[in-house]
């Protein structure tokens, strides 16, 4: 399952391919169709449990569902719980299909699920993948068994772990996930030489993308976006807004810019070097509700994104969508911080020599040194095709 065809599109629109794990498999193998079902009802907590991971489950008898849950909200009960509430028949010939391992441990808000899944009576238990936070990574799978449950894990292990790609490197890194995200012409220009932008994707595609930021954390630009377009980098309706987040070194934001309003949390990064300086302009922002936090810069005046992103994760940012100019995508790409890359082409032929490229920045001096991109997913967005692709690290 691509995230993005599995979460993003939604149900019914004709741009949706088959899901990647119909593809090869027996259409008669009720294990797979379960777990399928598991998944998707993962999928409903996106944007709602973040920096927890998005769990599914499905409980059976012989060939019939017999109650489902999942993970609604954080704090909230988790999908096993979920499921089993649901339940008052004993459950000793039961099957539960599970997309993510039963937590073991106590260093969170809710009870550990394994005790309450031991006691229910189920016998049989399909786990799509086991939980990589080490408080858990495999010992919930290991009490089960030592208990009598047989556990049978990885089925349609990939499709569960691209849909937690977030959570899996927020709780084994402590970083968040980044994708950058842009939308271009055919000849690969994201806006004119004048500067003009609106519209080269389809409404179509920025339907999606609208309801893409409401199932991220946060959502990041560079101060020449938002002095050119004066964006609201919000879901425009289409779900809860994201954390903003703005690179501006120099503070050179207008106070009347729309990302300043209160329909969400705006944090700007500026060059801490430059306190006393910016502190008028500091002072302004923070009356407007608004935050801003120094980091370290280069010689440049280039903000140290890495430092940026350890103090998002502080925060429990676990998913960020770079939005930003060819310079900021630079930025992202050289730092070393960018996951995967997510591109709209559209068919528009733009031209011009100094027209605005996605990737801008030094660049690299032989073919050979090109950043490589890996696991391409092509679907159609509209008008548009919708390519995303994982950053070779």
């Amino acid at each position: 399952m691509n995230i993005f065809t599995g979460i993003f599109f939604e149900q019914g629109e004709t741009q949706k391919p088959l899901p990647s794990w119909f593809l090869g498999r027996d259409p008669m193998d009720k294990d797979t169709k379960f777990m399928q079902l598991a998944l998707k009802l993962a999928q409903k907590g996106a944007g709602k449990v973040s920096p927890n991971p998005m769990v599914g489950c499905v409980i059976t008898q012989g060939d019939r569902i017999i109650s489902t849950g999942y993970h609604k909200y954080f704090g909230g009960p988790h999908a096993e719980i979920e499921a089993l509430s649901k339940v008052k028949k004993p459950l000793n010939k039961a099957t539960m299909y599970l997309t993510l391992e039963p937590c073991s441990h106590t260093k969170k808000k809710t009870p550990p699920c394994v005790p309450v899944v031991l006691n229910s009576g189920i016998k049989r238990l399909f786990i799509a993948m086991k939980d990589p936070n080490p408080a858990v990574n495999g010992r919930g799978v290991k009490i089960l068994q030592k208990n009598g449950i047989k556990c049978s894990t990885g089925l349609l292990e990939s499709e569960a772990k691209e849909l937690n790609k977030a959570y899996i490197k927020w709780v084994t890194q402590k970083l968040p996930y980044i994708t950058l995200k842009w939308a271009m012409s055919l000849d690969g220009k994201i806006a004119t030489e004048a500067g003009d932008s609106k519209w080269i994707s389809s409404q179509t595609s920025r339907d999606l993308v609208h309801r893409m930021r409401g199932q991220i954390d946060s959502i990041l630009v560079g101060i020449g976006t938002v002095l050119k377009d004066n964006p609201y980098l919000t879901t425009h309706g289409k779900g809860r807004n994201p954390v903003r987040l703005i690179i501006d070194p120099d503070l050179r934001i207008p106070l009347n810019s729309n990302v300043l309003n209160k329909e969400s949390k705006t944090i700007i990064f500026y060059d801490k070097s430059k306190d006393k300086l910016l502190k008028p302009k500091l002072e302004q922002i923070c009356k407007k509700y608004q935050y801003c936090v120094g980091i370290r810069s280069n010689l440049k005046g280039i903000i140290n994104l890495k430092e940026l992103i350890k103090y998002l994760a502080a925060e429990r940012v676990a998913s960020l969508l770079i939005e930003g100019g060819g310079n900021t995508h630079a930025q992202a790409i050289e730092q070393g911080i960018a996951d995967e890359i997510m591109c709209f082409v559209s068919p528009k032929v733009i031209g011009g020599k100094d027209a605005i490229t996605p990737v801008e920045g030094i660049g690299v001096n032989l073919v050979e040194q090109s950043i490589n991109l890996t696991n391409w997913v092509v679907n159609k967005s509209g008008e548009d095709l919708m390519i995303s692709a994982k950053i070779k690290k």
